[in-house]
């Protein structure tokens, strides 16, 4: 669905995932209107070296078949992975009454990979699962420092792009939910070559 762009636009924010992650500033459409601000290097490099070392996925395809759950060039997949058997949830540590007490939604990530310090935990969890749990980490890494990059320049507007949201409709899916979570952003799909953008609330 392509929408209008948003006005005004600036300042705004644009996050470049590849390898890595990039932040960059834009305040204006003229000569030095934008500036790298920042980024990460937990992008999709990192997201298929752990999944190659931690599932039998050789692709960056089959990675994300693995995350999904999908059938593919792998073995067909019967369940879609899952990243609480492997992350600590906030629910995990202070239990859903405590979570209503701090106003903490108990399904946040309290910890990537937090549950796999218990051999119990280990043996029960699948490749799917860790593979989700990798995808998530990488994308929640990216939502956090998007977020602070948009606090300090005052943006509007944040928008994902590269070339690791190509056919990763499951990193759009937990770009918009992890939006939401931190200061509850509408989503609005973009173009699909684009990305996505998210307004800031007033």
């Amino acid at each position: 669905i392509e929408l209008e762009w948003p006005d005004p636009l600036f300042p705004m924010v644009i996050v470049n995932m590849g390898s890595g992650v990039s932040c960059i500033r834009v305040d204006h459409t003229g000569p030095g209107g934008y500036e790298r601000v920042g980024g990460t290097a937990c992008g999709g490099a990192t997201f298929l070296g752990l999944c190659k070392l931690l599932t039998s996925a050789q692709t960056f395809e089959e990675a994300l078949e693995l995350a999904e759950g999908r059938g593919g060039g792998m073995a067909c997949r019967k369940q879609h992975g899952d990243s609480s058997r492997v992350d600590k949830l906030v629910g995990d540590i202070y239990g859903t009454s405590g979570c209503v007490d701090l106003g903490m939604p108990a399904t946040h990530t309290a910890a990537n990979f937090g549950k796999l310090v218990s051999k119990d935990a280990r043996r029960r969890i699948h490749e799917e699962d860790l593979a989700r749990s990798t995808l998530q980490m990488v994308v929640q890494a990216s939502v956090v420092v998007a977020k602070a990059h948009m606090m300090a320049a005052g943006a509007q507007h944040v928008f994902f792009v590269g070339g690791f949201l190509e056919n990763n409709m499951l990193a759009h899916s937990i770009i918009a939910h992890n939006m939401r979570s931190v200061h509850g952003a509408q989503c609005r799909q973009r173009l699909y070559a684009i990305g996505i953008t998210y307004p800031v609330p007033p």
